[in-house]
């Protein structure tokens, strides 16, 4: 209701021509649904006016801040209505102004309802309708109220909104005002829709469509038009369903609204697609919209849901196809249709946060945008994404592997979009510089990618000879053969009486904010292990990797299939990118030698035992093997291999999730589906509690696990406080004529193995930095200072960054493994896990009693906080988190 409300371009200011002009145009591109363009319109008024207050600038704001609104960014159209009514709060008070303010608090209104905020939403309404009651201003009222049912129809106060919007009619007929009054009657019917009054509702709608046909008003009309679809539709009658959205269709097109015309082609094609006969004419409907949405501005969410209508069309499609072939093209379609939908807006999204600046992240959006025009059918579009991402690849200084294998990728997807529009040379050209790249980094499936798409060109240009070259070229390096030869000569290695080949297949993987997990590129390489890996001591014992596999082929090659290992967290702008080995090792020749070794290697005879039961003949060849074995991660020489790989394999990125969406985790969490056993006779037990626990079972109520930390210090009386009583000592125990400390959590054996590092950002009185608290001094010990928060920040996962980032302090609990093992062996760890839980429990309930919020945190990539916490090798890591300060659940006692 508020677009026939808002401040006028002709204003209190005496605007210059150039203002009004400029005004006019970028509003004419706003109610065309050209809101990327009007925006920027907006943007050069703004900085044109400069930063004095002025009445223009507040009204060039607020159109800003509905472009912002309209575009889905509601949080910047907040901070923007804010800041409009900050500069008309600095002006002379005069009704011109108070309206203005009045409009800017019912917009502010607008964006926090479609955010959820409804109390805020209701808070700047009632602002609004405050002012337009000061001003005696009816029209005003009406709107605000008209706003006010709005917000209580999004809430499901169906008796209030009725009411409200009744109020809101009752004060603008007597006025003359037509244009609003069919809103109301418009809101009316969306009332009675809602309340299932289907008549009532229909009778509203065509009242409100009269008034804006006399009053020739299309826009509102098609609106109206395009409400009483939706009731047909829902009540059944499609042939009137159908009627209106080809009446809605003809108006879009005449008015030139492209976002409209793209949401109701759309719709037609919805309705059409359940009706056997009529499926072709829907997915042409849709893919006339899908053109439309490809002319809009690519930031709007709710373009790419075109995809899910051809989506489903597909899939009907497929499920009436008889041909099992076309079925099966029809049902990939579909997959890439929806997987276009599900992701293509977030990845615009995260290229609005990434800003225009060239980074690894933004050409890897770009590329998985582009790999979406092109499943779409827009090859044409996605050549202009794959050539941006090049570009920006090219001004990159990042790790030179991850930026070539980026741009051979980007080559790929280039290549393939230029041929899907016939532009073979172009395309060709493509094709070998992914080639190219393929060949530097040794990558043998991108360079048999490379052939396999040259050898589809060149049979699509009837160039059979080549085509068949290529293809044979494509699978001699998928074989092998060709990857063997690109190491150095054999004459180097330095034993020629067994060989090393490994065969890597790497995979990278990049995770954006909040929560975007985008699949990077996959390489295949081939290489022989030269040069003289360091001998293996003496004293150590050797243990095949856990979980490796070996096994020998029918050429009598040993090959070791080795388990995946921790994968390489690195941290760029915008992105954090994860890299994945997945290693086998081939040996050939001496393989009497080696089956020997592995039936010695079991972790308890060391080097030199081994080695002594071959015979002398071969002991140089077996340490020189079991050097090449150590090199390449099939034997474990650490002591520990157990341990090891126990607290690897719990590191995030190593083994998958659940891969549960929001959606399910929220089923999962609320289906009350926990153990039981029917069957079994039950016994109540009583809810009363005693006198004694009275103070600890209040503090076990209170406990909650919060997310909204406020950034705010916390004092150091406090925090002191905090460790002590969780972690301190508590007590001493005589065991053999020696004292033993003991503290305020149990641990296996009173070893207390689990280390305790508070990282401080926000603790008065205490410099920021990662500190080592000792129990038994009680005291800290400062390991590193002048530490970047944004470090910390950055190790979370993404999605828990911000609730990071408003802590005042995270405790970190590390293992310290072998004081723990000298006792309990590997197997222990699950006690040391257990210890850590005791310390968290401890901390969090302390906290509780403090007043502070205080959660359990382990979404974290290990090493990257390990390395923040100056814990760079295997004897010391990262287990779980304590974070700790004020949120927005807890009262502040300062």
């Amino acid at each position: 209701m508020n677009s026939s409300r808002s401040g006028s371009l002709h204003n209190e200011d005496a605007s210059e021509a150039w203002y009004v002009a400029e005004g006019k145009r970028a509003q004419q591109l706003m109610d065309q649904g050209q809101l990327g363009r009007a925006t920027e319109v907006f943007e050069a008024i703004l900085a044109r006016l400069g930063d004095a207050p002025s009445y223009s600038r507040a009204v060039i704001l607020e159109r800003l801040g509905r472009c912002s609104h309209f575009r889905g960014g509601s949080d910047v159209a907040v901070a923007q209505f804010r800041e409009g009514i900050a500069v008309t709060e600095r002006l002379a008070p005069s009704d011109g102004v108070k309206q203005l303010r009045g409009v800017l608090h019912s917009d502010l209104g607008d964006a926090f309802r479609v955010t959820g905020h409804h109390s805020k939403a209701r808070e700047a309404y009632e602002a609004a309708l405050k002012i337009a009651e000061e001003l005696k201003d009816p029209r005003g009222q009406g709107v605000d109220l008209g706003q006010l049912g709005a917000l209580a129809l999004a809430e499901g106060k169906l008796a209030e909104a009725l009411e409200r919007y009744r109020q809101a009619l009752k004060l603008l007929q007597p006025i003359g005002e037509p244009a609003m009054e069919a809103v109301v009657w418009h809101q009316l019917g969306r009332v009675f829709q809602e309340m299932r009054q289907t008549n009532e509702a229909e009778k509203h709608y065509l009242e409100a469509a009269r008034i804006l046909e006399e009053q020739g008003n299309l826009a509102g009309t098609v609106q109206t038009y395009s409400q009483l679809a939706i009731l047909s539709q829902a009540s059944g009658k499609l042939e009137a369903a159908e009627a209106w959205y080809r009446r809605v269709i003809d108006i879009d097109r005449k008015i030139g609204n492209r976002l409209q015309l793209r949401r109701h082609l759309s719709s037609l094609a919805g309705l059409l697609q359940d009706q056997p006969l009529r499926i072709v004419e829907a997915g042409e409907l849709a893919m006339e919209a899908l053109a439309v949405a490809h002319t809009l501005d690519p930031t709007l969410p709710e373009i790419w849901a075109t995809y899910g209508v051809l989506a489903n069309i597909a899939g009907k499609e497929a499920a009436a196809n008889q041909d099992s072939e076309w079925r099966a093209a029809l049902e990939s379609r579909a997959r890439d249709y929806r997987q276009i939908e599900r992701y293509a807006p977030r990845f615009i999204a995260t290229l609005g946060r990434l800003g225009d600046t060239p980074s690894y992240g933004r050409a890897v959006i770009l590329e998985r945008l582009g790999q979406c025009l092109q499943l779409g059918g827009r090859p044409d579009l996605a050549i202009v994404r794959f050539r941006e991402a090049i570009i920006v690849t090219e001004k990159l200084t990042v790790p030179e592997d991850g930026v070539e294998g980026l741009r051979g990728t980007l080559h790929s997807g280039l290549g393939d979009a230029l041929r899907a529009t016939g532009q073979h040379p172009q395309a060709r050209e493509a094709y070998e510089a992914a080639f190219q790249i393929a060949e530097r980094l040794r990558d043998c499936r991108g360079a048999a990618m490379a052939l396999r798409q040259l050898a589809a060109l060149a049979q699509e240009l009837r160039q059979w000879d080549e085509a068949e070259r290529r293809r044979q070229e494509a699978a001699r390096i998928e074989e092998g053969r060709a990857g063997e030869t690109a190491g150095p000569p054999i004459e180097s290695r330095v034993d020629t009486s067994f060989d090393v080949t490994l065969y890597e297949d790497r995979s990278i993987d990049y995770v954006f904010d909040p929560d975007l997990l985008v699949d990077g590129q996959r390489e295949r390489k081939i290489f022989p292990l030269t040069g003289e890996p360091a001998p293996v001591a003496g004293d150590v014992c050797p243990m095949l990797a856990p979980f490796a596999r070996c096994s020998t082929d029918d050429e009598g090659v040993v090959r070791f299939y080795l388990p995946p290992g921790e994968p390489i967290i690195e941290q760029h702008p915008g992105c954090t990118s994860i890299r994945r080995i997945l290693r086998e090792v081939r040996i050939s020749g001496s393989s009497g030698i080696l089956w020997r070794m592995i039936r010695e290697m079991d972790g308890e005879r060391t080097v030199a035992e081994i080695c002594s039961s071959l015979p002398v003949s071969e002991r140089s060849t077996a340490a020189r093997m079991l050097a090449a074995l150590a090199a390449t991660g099939t034997i474990d020489v650490s002591g520990r291999p157990i341990g090891r790989f126990l607290h690897s394999v719990t590191k995030k990125g190593v083994l998958p999730g659940g891969g549960l969406e929001s959606g399910e985790v929220l089923q999962l969490a609320t289906d009350g589906n926990y153990r039981a056993y029917p069957d079994a006779p039950r016994i109540a037990l009583s809810s009363s509690v005693p006198d004694r626990l009275r103070d600890f079972h209040a503090l076990t109520r209170s406990r909650r696990s919060r997310r909204d930390f406020l950034r705010n210090a916390i004092e150091r009386e406090a925090f002191d406080a905090l460790l002590c009583t969780a972690c301190g000592v508590t007590g001493a125990m005589s065991w053999a004529g020696r004292e033993v400390k003991l503290r305020a959590y149990p641990a296996s054996g009173a070893l207390y193995a689990v280390e305790i590092y508070p990282v401080v950002f926000d603790v008065e009185g205490l410099q920021p930095g990662v500190y080592h608290y000792r129990a038994v001094e009680n005291e800290l010990e400062m390991v590193r200072t002048d530490i970047d928060r944004a470090h910390f920040v950055a190790a979370a996962l993404p999605v828990e960054r911000e609730m990071v980032s408003g802590a005042a302090a995270m405790i970190c609990l590390a293992g310290f493994f072998p004081r723990h093992e000298r006792k309990y062996g590997q197997g222990g760890y699950r006690m040391l896990v257990a210890e850590a839980g005791h310390i968290s429990q401890n901390l969090i309930l302390a906290a509780t009693a403090l007043g502070l919020s205080a959660r359990p945190f382990g979404g974290v990539f290990d090493g990257l906080l390990n390395h923040g916490l100056g814990l760079d090798g295997d004897d010391e890591q990262f287990l779980l988190a304590v974070l700790v300060g004020y949120s927005g659940g807890t009262f502040d006692h300062r």
